[in-house]
């Protein structure tokens, strides 16, 4: 048997420290390595002439799973950082299949103009400078109050305010006086003359969808009576029951996936990135396109956003294909909490900030093919066994 002396402490492939090296009368400082050893892939693998210990996890597989762990620790802490944010309000307007309508305001005024938001969920009124608004509430209690300078005051003890700051009024328990202690309470909402609230004449009082009674899919027919420069005035509407999307449209993600798994390694990234910019442009709409007050949280923003930045950052390490696939998969994963966050824009045909369009139907369950199909194959690259390494 061939012998090689090197340095360190050592007896024929087995290291071992100063003393015992001493005692076998190796000396220090010389090690002996079998041929056997030195030709071994474990050996070659490390592209060096530092032999390895007898016994010791070959090369390949300790460098193997330390580049997997790894990667999978950038993985982690990229879904940590597009974790979604709460809700920003308890209650803020959501998908749904049903519009109330403003029909008429009689007398009629251009002072005071009055809107639906989000479908059906809120009622806003805009008042202009010079001019008086009051309303009173369900109970015929001082509710809300406009001054000529723009200055939106409401009364807090009433019990509309309370049960208007949700949709359907839920923890609220009413005494039906109007007001908790008989006493009025006013705060200052707003100074800008534009007021937001909950009206629970304009929408369906039940989280069950209602029934239409005629063709046009009427539901209700509502009121709301208010005081403009002092003159009593109507503002009446419709509810209505549009045709809901068919959940067809899911099946877009089958082509959208086959796309994504065919994806090459170079091009995912590219792909993801266009995803993500879709959805942030989607998400900004319906964030951005509700007054504050009906705003949820901006998850498909912040998560569209942040996927197509993780999927940018793969062009800085595109020469580690590890950490590229992690990176992928980390804006896969965005991707997808985005679209289990909103999933029910798909089905209904009213969306908050883009009423009532086609493009979040499109966009959700192809982005989410997209991001199955690339994210699929990035893990599977990603926890692939290691290539057998040939001895040369």
């Amino acid at each position: 048997m061939v012998v090689f002396r090197c340095r360190h402490v050592c007896a024929r492939g087995v290291i071992h420290d100063g003393s015992i090296a001493n005692f076998f009368g190796y000396g220090s400082g010389v090690m002996e390595v079998s041929v056997r050893l030195v030709g071994s892939a474990a050996f070659k693998a490390v592209g060096t002439s530092e032999p390895r210990p007898a016994g010791s996890i070959p090369v390949h597989l300790r460098q193997f799973v330390m580049r997997r762990a790894r990667a999978l620790v950038a993985c982690a802490l990229g879904f940590l950082v597009v974790a979604p944010p709460a809700a920003a309000l308890a209650d803020p307007a959501q998908p749904g299949n049903t519009e109330s309508v403003v029909e008429s305001v009689k007398p009629s005024t251009d002072a005071v103009r009055f809107d639906i938001v989000g479908g059906d969920a809120f009622v806003r009124v805009r008042v202009e400078r010079g001019h008086i608004f009051e309303m009173a509430g369900y109970y015929d209690e001082p509710f809300v109050r406009i001054a000529q300078d723009g200055t939106v005051s409401v009364n807090e003890s009433s019990d509309t305010f309370r049960i208007s700051k949700s949709r359907y009024g839920a923890g609220t328990t009413l005494d039906g006086s109007g007001s908790t202690d008989g006493e009025e309470s006013w705060v200052v909402a707003a100074r800008n003359g534009t007021y937001l609230w909950h009206d629970h004449r304009v929408h369906w009082m039940s989280p069950t969808a209602p029934q239409a009674i005629d063709d046009r899919g009427l539901v209700q027919q509502w009121t709301i009576p208010v005081v403009i420069d002092n003159r009593q005035t109507i503002v009446s509407g419709s509810l209505y029951l549009r045709d809901a999307p068919g959940s067809w449209w899911w099946l877009l993600v089958v082509p959208a996936l086959i796309v994504g798994f065919v994806l090459s390694r170079r091009i995912a990234p590219r792909e993801l990135a266009g995803a993500g910019a879709l959805f942030a442009v989607t998400g900004a709409f319906m964030f951005w396109g509700v007054p504050s007050q009906a705003r949820g949280a901006p998850g498909m923003f912040v998560l569209g956003a942040l996927a197509v930045l993780i999927s940018i950052a793969t062009a800085v390490v595109r020469n580690r294909g590890e950490i590229v696939d992690a990176l992928v998969t980390s804006a896969a994963v965005a991707l997808l909490v985005a679209v289990v966050l909103e999933r029910e824009i798909v089905t209904n045909r009213f969306v908050p900030g883009l009423g009532d369009s086609v493009v979040p139907r499109l966009a959700v369950p192809l982005v989410a093919g997209l991001a199955v199909g690339t994210g699929a194959r990035a893990l599977a690259r990603l926890l692939g066994k290691p290539d057998s390494i040939a001895s040369k």
